[in-house]
């Protein structure tokens, strides 16, 4: 075969160009292609890359693939949650639709996988067969579910039938069989009702169990393993939590809060064990019936959830020789410090080395960073950016919590929310810190269990640390918008207190940032407001509201105040 020139093309893939057999004029001959831009991955963050770059595809002026594994487009995955419990349906997530797209020139391509980068000839192979060719390549590959090692006990008619030692993410380490002629050692999966929660196709598989109220189990005290159990108990189902930690979320918050969440959690109908590990799982005809736990117990169950940590999909990066880190190592412009002609942004991507934030906030910065590096890269000016009512307007004096940049030494925190009708816990920073250590930071804490409300704030001079939240919504939402700021002016923390307990929320400032995941301001979404009548319309004129969801009850605020727009 022989290699194709590095210098910019089109794209040559197994779609017709479209060129017929008459000869080309000379002016035809020596226009230059646009040069081409291969998005791979259409999450949310590739999205946001794919609306940055709309315009300059629509004028002529770039040619852009996207290319997803998924057979859908972009959806807010931070919602699927919601899906597998039946309170949303998988249309109510969408953020890109695959018809308009194409219509502004940008080639969508869903249920199909890359299976290799070929960076010295930009190159992209796929698993259907045809290969892309780039000038600039766009890695939005996300993260996949990490598995833990766990035993499989097969039984067939009620009779064990094999004993298997899987490797993380469901894979068989070797097989002791107890039936004469057995089959062969091939590599083996869980068997059905043991997923993680990933992906529409896992939130409709739940969807389906939970249906049928059987009881359900969620390995993992994280934040998805928290929200998972509760969105269970929320809709009446039967769950128990397990997690190897002292208390949940016990990476994220101190021990005294994570008392409360546990008794919260309870309290909500879930049944919690802490210290616990699942140690085997049980199929019987290859469906889940069973876990054997740590501590020796054994529970009947027909679905296992496996919440236990993500892995950045770098993949084709490492094999393609480009530097990886836990990600793909890129610098604060989302270029791979391997090769200038790839990027990469969201959960893949690894800032100066730096573990990806697992957050949709920075996701989306960063596809900005690197939509106008590309543009930058390619000679492209800059799109101007338009309010609600079509008026340009410059968002670069309104976004702080953008100005992370792609996540490179921040001044602020990103702000951890568990997404739940009847708990309020957020959280953000460093709270794990010794009040009584005359050497560390300020440690405000304070608590009233029996309320289920506790509050624990970190800080050094007037800069914000951490804090922790629970049961006490207002504070919170105070304490995240200092977060976008990176300081906590108020002396005297007893006013948060009698904040939580005030008539009326503290008004936002025109330039405060109202929802944390676009970056939107305050003055932006009551422009938005003013010309809307619902929180998708909104969010559909200025992107507030289209990541975590945390900032509807804001939104819906304004739209109730706003003034009828004139016609």
């Amino acid at each position: 075969m022989t290699s194709p020139s590095t210098a910019p093309r089109p794209a040559a893939d197994t779609l017709s160009s479209g060129t017929s057999d008459i000869e080309a004029s000379p002016a035809e001959t020596t226009t230059a292609p646009a040069p081409h831009v291969v998005v791979l991955g259409f999450g949310p963050v590739a999205a946001r890359l794919l609306e940055q770059l709309r315009d300059d595809v629509a004028a002529g002026h770039l040619r852009v693939t996207v290319v997803g594994s998924e057979c859908v487009p972009a959806y807010q995955r931070i919602r699927i949650g919601d899906v597998s419990v039946g309170r949303s349906e998988p249309e109510d997530l969408a953020l890109a639709d695959e018809a308009e797209l194409a219509e502004t020139g940008i080639e969508v391509r869903c249920g199909v996988t890359a299976t290799a980068l070929h960076a010295a000839s930009r190159i992209i192979t796929l698993d259907d067969g045809g290969i892309l060719h780039y000038d600039k390549l766009v890695l939005a590959t996300g993260a996949e579910p990490t598995v833990p090692r766990m035993s499989l006990e097969m039984r067939r008619d009620g009779h064990i039938d094999a004993e298997l030692t899987m490797k993380a993410n469901g894979r068989s380490a070797g097989r002791r069989s107890r039936a004469p002629g057995a089959e062969s050692e091939e590599p083996r999966r869980y068997p059905e009702g043991v997923m993680a929660l990933r992906d529409l196709d896992d939130a409709r598989r739940i969807r389906e169990i939970v249906s049928r109220r059987e009881r359900a189990v969620v390995l993992g005290g994280g934040v998805l393993g928290v929200e998972a159990a509760l969105a269970i108990a929320e809709v009446g189902g039967e769950v128990t939590l397990l997690h190897r930690g002292t208390v949940p979320m016990g990476r994220q918050i101190d021990t005294d809060s994570g008392m409360l969440l546990r008794r919260q959690l309870v309290d909500a109908g879930v049944d919690v064990r802490s210290a616990c590990d699942v140690n085997t799982v049980v199929a019987d005809d290859g469906r889940l019936s069973a876990v054997r736990t740590s501590l020796g117990e054994k529970i009947d169950t027909s679905l296992l959830i496996t919440c236990t940590g993500v892995r950045p999909r770098d993949g084709l990066a490492a094999d393609a020789g480009l530097p990886t880190a836990w990600g793909v190592v890129v610098d604060r412009q989302c270029r791979s410090t391997g090769d200038p002609h790839v990027f990469a942004v969201g959960d893949c991507a690894a800032v100066e080395g730096r573990d990806p934030s697992g957050l949709i906030g920075p996701g989306w910065a960063q596809a900005e960073t690197a939509a106008g590096t590309l543009r930058a890269d390619l000679g492209l000016s800059a799109p101007t950016e338009h309010d609600a009512a079509g008026r340009p307007v410059d968002l670069t004096a309104s976004a702080p919590a953008r100005a992370a940049t792609a996540g490179a030494a921040p001044q602020t925190l990103d702000v951890i929310l568990v997404k739940s009708k009847t708990l309020s816990v957020a959280c953000a920073g460093e709270t794990a810190v010794d009040p009584w250590d005359p050497e560390a930071p300020t440690v405000s804490t304070w608590s009233d269990p029996k309320a289920g409300q506790y509050l624990r704030i970190v800080t050094e001079g007037d800069r914000l640390l951490g804090f922790v939240s629970v049961g006490m919504p207002r504070s919170a939402a105070e304490l995240a918008l200092h977060c976008t700021r990176g300081t906590l002016p108020v002396a005297d923390r007893t006013a948060l207190l009698a904040a939580e307990h005030a008539t009326k929320e503290a008004e936002l400032g025109p330039d405060d940032v109202l929802c944390r995941c676009s970056g939107a301001t305050a003055r932006q979404v009551e422009e938005a407001a003013s010309c809307c009548d619902t929180v998708e319309e909104v969010g559909a004129a200025c992107r507030a509201g289209t990541g975590c969801g945390t900032c509807h009850r804001n939104i819906e605020r304004m739209l109730a105040a706003a003034e009828p727009a004139v016609v």
